[in-house]
């Protein structure tokens, strides 16, 4: 008979694994929710495996803060750098909400809840807000917006997003009667029109995604 050829250890886990694992567990079920013995059920490993790459949970929760802040913060602020217009920076955001392939609102909402129950969170998420704003006020400002003005329309459209993801409003409005108010968002955050090339390849990139 043929030997049997030996089965493949699985790899060992790393530690972006017991983050992803636990960032998953934290969208999913709430901060409460993400505990060693838990995290060691659902992975299949012991629990020596995670006490190889963190101290305690509560460097893991350091961890998940850091990993919300580099991909919510990150994603949103390269996303401006990028744009050469203001046009242009403006539908960069709504390119990266739309998408939750790249900012993930239900990972926001979750660190929210978890900052009602922690004061040193809450103090982090404050930072994150106040950096997301600076980042978008900066944009207006290259652009000709004197600074009040700049900060002032930067918390508009921010805060805006923030409470229409917090409301769950994309449960009751289809991707299409959201582009529909492109122009309308536009002028509202702008108190400009926008340019309709700008515009039309912004819908065609969206539609061309499927609406992701």
């Amino acid at each position: 008979m043929p030997a049997r050829t030996p089965a493949r250890a699985a790899p060992p886990l790393s530690a972006d694994d017991w983050t992803a694992a636990a960032l998953a567990v934290l969208s999913d079920s709430g901060i409460e929710a993400v505990q060693i013995t838990a995290l060691t059920r659902r992975l299949g490993v012991t629990r020596g495996s995670f006490y190889w790459h963190f101290p305690s949970r509560a460097a893991l929760l350091d961890a998940l803060l850091g990993a919300w802040r580099a991909r919510n913060t990150g994603v949103m602020v390269g996303a401006l750098d990028g744009a050469p217009t203001l046009d242009e920076a403006i539908l960069a955001l709504f390119a990266v909400w739309v998408d939750h392939r790249r900012f993930d609102p239900r990972l926001d909402q979750a660190v929210r809840d978890w900052a009602r129950r922690s004061e040193p969170v809450r103090a982090a998420v404050r930072a994150e807000d106040a950096a997301r704003v600076r980042a978008i006020a900066a944009v207006y400002e290259r652009h000709g917006y004197d600074p009040t003005e700049a900060f002032i329309r930067a918390r508009v459209i921010y805060f805006t997003q923030i409470s229409y993801h917090a409301l769950h409003m994309e449960e009751d409005e289809t991707m299409p009667e959201r582009l529909s108010y492109l122009e309308a968002y536009f002028r509202s955050f702008t108190g400009r029109d926008i340019d309709p090339g700008i515009a039309a390849a912004y819908r065609a990139g969206v539609q061309g995604r499927g609406g992701a």
